[in-house]
């Protein structure tokens, strides 16, 4: 507007001078505005970046945290009863280590003992029965453990339909298990007699009831309270079925 004041002699050149250098100034001015905003807005994304990394890594470590805190916290695989606990504050338990104990108590598992005898016999889903006072319970095998030890091994048995009521974490229970049809057969009563022969020989009482001498026998099955006699004695006889632990090598007892 200036310049064309000037050429129509409107104004003096002085003026037109001054208008034009702050026209200059200014965009000179608006140059170096330009670039500072410019350079506010590198340094604004770098700041962004950088507290957007900040923010990630505060993440990270609020994460990992809560996963250590996490780790503190003992989870158990099953839900029940916690019965028993072995750790003391300030102890250090490694991975797997058995600090407790828990009872599901949603069922009972029973843990039963049978002579090797009948490991050939027992099988998974084999039932067996439980009496307790007028009332009659049913168990049947789930898992049959076929290791050895002292004689004997154990099966897990679960109760099938109704539980006793009052039934608790290692009360002991006896357990009839058939494992074949009724048959009649000769039987002498269990006794200490059987850890010193193996069942292969008892000392049969005489008649006369003064001695008793040793009668080679064959033991067949066996419950808890009786062997099967399948050799060796009559209905009717009596024998001698305590320890013979200190009888030794002899041959005949004198009975008084």
């Amino acid at each position: 507007m200036n310049k064309r004041l000037l050429n129509s002699n409107t104004i003096a050149k002085q003026e037109y001078q001054e208008s034009e250098n702050l026209y200059k100034y200014l965009l000179e001015k608006r140059k170096l505005v330009d670039e500072i905003l410019k350079q506010d807005s590198i340094a604004s994304a770098q700041q962004l970046s950088q507290a957007e990394q900040s923010y990630k890594g505060a993440k990270n470590g609020l994460e990992l945290m809560r996963r250590k805190f996490a780790d503190l916290t003992v989870c158990a695989p099953v839900d029940g009863q916690l019965t028993s606990l072995d750790a003391e504050i300030g102890q250090s338990k490694n991975k797997g280590e058995r600090i407790g104990q828990i009872d599901v108590l949603s069922g009972f598992k029973v843990r039963v003992d049978i002579d090797e005898h009948y490991i050939s016999r027992i099988y998974a889903g084999l039932e067996g029965i439980h009496r307790q006072a007028d009332s009659v319970y049913t168990l049947v095998i789930k898992k049959v453990y076929t290791q050895v030890t002292g004689g004997r091994f154990a099966v897990d048995m679960l109760f099938k339909g109704k539980v006793p009521n009052n039934i608790r974490r290692g009360q002991s229970l006896q357990i009839r298990i058939a494992l074949s049809d009724e048959a009649e057969a000769l039987l002498i009563p269990r006794g200490g007699f059987y850890q010193q022969t193996g069942g292969n020989w008892i000392f049969k009482v005489s008649k006369d009831g003064n001695k008793a001498y040793r009668l080679p026998i064959r033991i067949g099955r066996q419950n808890p309270d009786y062997y099967e006699v399948l050799e060796g004695l009559e209905v009717g006889d009596k024998v001698v079925v305590n320890s013979y632990e200190n009888y030794g090598d002899i041959q005949e007892l004198i009975i008084k």
